[in-house]
């Protein structure tokens, strides 16, 4: 096991039911949630599935963390990427923050930006469901300013179209499902999802019902905004699961978890609007911003993430291998059978 001695932090969880278009009254639960050193458990919250691959250290069949691994297409400009040591001795990749950086359009520019289909033997296109989980070092002193992206799952109906989806660009043939940090650290996820604002994808809307949510027809849609928190000092464990809906029908969904535990989940949408639409790879990318000289970072600064691991679940074909995160479901997640949006 790879359990250290237990920290335990408070985390508000915000639950909200979906049913239909209709969201009923959210739920609010505290729990506590055991800080701890990343496992397979926290990294692949529904198991290894039917093809994984990792860089967790210890983990069967693990990779080394660099760039084969990754196989990085579109590389950004900038400081790019590192490996090394983080402070807290954990093998790492490095992303850096000028003074002064915020949007990768601006100068200086900060941060990660590249695309990555990880390694040949496990291909994403052939995914209904998958896993996309890692680890993220923020260092004592960070000052978090008022928020910055995060890595996620990206897609699309074709290699090109899929990497549309960013940067106040929406397309409805490509989706983006990353994470937020925002001021003092909280967390969220943060979509590029077909828009709600077009009739065909109304159903799209259902994520902004989610208690603490902004979404808005031009940038992304900040989902369960200060759900967990990134603690400055510590390592936190963070993966999703990706579920692409059926070609015509709004039964996609997006579920966040953090040290295992499942904090945001959201069913009844619209990832793809035809079986085009494929898990394309990681979208690996992290700056601070905000498109405002506001968002800017005030210092150097540097983050540090680790034990990417990816799981198909499930295949297009039928190929299934998931373990259950509990014997039942809670009230406040009820997905639907799916409305056909075409």
């Amino acid at each position: 096991m790879f359990f250290s001695s237990i920290k335990f932090i408070n985390v508000v969880v915000f639950c909200a039911v979906v049913v239909g278009s209709v969201g009923a009254a959210p739920l609010k639960v505290r729990r506590q949630l055991a800080k701890r050193v990343p496992s397979e458990d926290t990294l692949f919250p529904l198991g290894r599935g039917v093809a994984s691959w990792t860089t967790h250290a210890g983990a069967s069949g693990a990779l080394e963390l660099n760039d084969d691994a990754f196989r990085p297409t579109k590389i950004g400009g900038g400081p790019g990427h590192a490996y090394l040591d983080a402070p807290d001795g954990v093998f790492s990749m490095r992303a850096h923050y000028p003074e002064g950086s915020f949007k990768p359009s601006a100068q200086p520019v900060g941060g990660i930006s590249f695309y990555a289909p990880g390694p040949e033997g496990v291909d994403l296109t052939t995914a209904k469901e998958a896993t996309f989980g890692y680890s993220i070092m923020f260092p004592d002193g960070f000052e978090f300013v008022k928020g910055g992206k995060l890595p996620g799952f990206y897609g699309g109906n074709s290699d090109s179209v899929a990497t549309s989806c960013s940067g106040g660009r929406r397309d409805s043939a490509c989706f983006s499902a990353r994470l937020m940090w925002r001021t003092d650290g909280q967390g969220e996820f943060y979509t590029y999802l077909p828009p709600f604002t077009d009739p065909q994808f109304a159903a799209n809307e259902r994520q902004c019902e989610f208690p603490n949510s902004d979404c808005n027809p031009t940038y992304g849609a900040s989902i369960g905004r200060g759900s967990f928190s990134f603690a400055a000092g510590q390592r936190t464990t963070v993966a999703e699961r990706v579920r692409l809906n059926d070609d015509g029908v709004a039964n996609g969904e997006l579920e966040l978890f953090v040290e295992g535990a499942s904090i945001i989940k959201l069913g009844g949408l619209i990832l793809r609007d035809s079986d085009a639409g494929k898990i394309r790879g990681i979208q690996m990318q992290t700056f601070f911003g905000g498109s405002s000289p506001d968002w800017a970072t005030p210092k150097d600064q540097d983050v540090f993430f680790s034990d990417f691991s990816v799981a198909i679940t499930e295949t297009f074909d039928g190929q299934k291998a998931r373990r259950s995160i509990s014997k039942k479901e809670g009230d406040w997640f009820k997905p639907t059978d799916g409305e056909t949006f075409k």
